[in-house]
């Protein structure tokens, strides 16, 4: 589960437990307090599920984001040895949309 919630200053954050921590650490990190990366995302994941792209690859400020027409993948940029994060296109894109939601929203809410 993820708990996503805003911090004392106003800032979207997420608690979340394995498997989850990367892709929780991508959102809060990367995503940030930004709709505009979160649509520019589900874009390119409307793109690939439509065969329009093959692959697509992010460098934030954390991690690195790689999608493929059925895939996720999360790796992080500061923590030697970190698993990377695999997800499905389908999970990974409902777990987009949700921060979208909670973004648009000043309470919190979980995914």
């Amino acid at each position: 589960m993820i708990k996503l919630f805003r911090d004392i200053d106003g800032n979207p954050r997420v608690e979340s437990e394995l498997p989850f921590k990367v892709l929780g650490s991508f959102l809060s990190e990367d995503i940030q307090d930004s709709p505009a990366a979160c649509r520019e995302i589900l874009e390119v994941i409307t793109r690939l599920t439509r065969g329009e792209l093959a692959d697509w690859r992010r460098v934030g400020n954390a991690h690195v984001l790689s999608l493929s027409g059925d895939e996720a993948v999360i790796e992080s940029l500061f923590g030697k040895g970190a698993k990377p994060c695999r997800l499905s296109l389908e999970v990974f894109r409902e777990s987009v949309e949700g921060w979208l939601l909670f973004l648009d929203s000043p309470q919190s809410q979980s995914l």
